[in-house]
């Protein structure tokens, strides 16, 4: 019996001293030859982000082949879909109107290229409308104007910079009326008759200048 407990014990000790050397190995492995900070620099500075559609995506599949390749692992391009090729270009967005003000922006996935010299044109936004007929009838005075569809945010302030420096009542009072703002401007939205994907698509058949791109908003207390 106690032959029988001492080698139980001898394998149980060389078990665990096969998984500490294991774990040992791991752990020299990841603090001395590491390839993270080297494959994050090639893939995150020098490839940058890589959104559906983008040369920097097909960059990135290509680095990934190739590295797999270099690893002595077998690897290839499986192509799914077709997409349209693009590109972020350079964004300048300035109001004329009623003063001349520029404005902090980003052109959305997809969006058309302008001229080099841009686009002058008026402003306007979904109005309140009580049917699809009606928003129709406003399509076809969009053409050549900027579009603004995104929902107009009340506040430029984050939540917690709210919470800190609101009282609780003001803070319950923004939520309350973002929420009631949010409410109102899905339901007019449903009342188009179209959605989020195919929305677009309607501004640019009824001739719209622009309207696939984003104002970023900003406080003023912060300028």
């Amino acid at each position: 019996m106690k032959k029988y407990i001492l080698f139980t014990f001898l394998l149980t000790s060389l078990s665990i001293s096969s998984q500490n050397a294991t774990i040992d190995s791991i752990i020299e492995e990841v603090t001395n030859n590491s390839q993270l900070e080297i494959l994050a620099h090639e893939l995150f500075d020098l490839i940058g982000p890589r959104l559906v559609g983008t040369p920097q995506m097909k960059n990135a599949h290509d680095w990934a082949v190739k590295k797999y390749e270099k690893w002595g692992m077998t690897a290839r391009l499986h192509q799914w879909g077709v997409w349209r090729g693009w590109e972020r270009g350079i964004t300048h967005i300035d109001m004329l109107e009623p003063r001349i003000r520029t404005l902090a922006g980003r052109q959305l996935a997809w969006s058309p290229s302008t001229s080099k010299r841009g686009i002058t044109a008026e402003v306007t936004k979904i109005p309140e409308i009580k049917e699809k007929a009606e928003f129709d009838q406003w399509l076809k005075t969009i053409k050549g104007k900027f579009v603004l569809v995104s929902q107009n945010q009340i506040t430029g302030r984050p939540d917690y910079q709210w919470e800190e420096y609101a009282t609780p009542e003001s803070f319950e009072k923004l939520k309350e009326d973002r929420d009631e703002a949010s409410e109102k401007w899905f339901s007019n939205f449903s009342k188009t008759g179209y959605g989020y994907r195919d929305i677009n698509k309607a501004f640019e058949d009824a001739g719209a200048a622009w309207f696939n791109f984003k104002l970023l908003v900003k406080s003023f207390w912060s300028e």
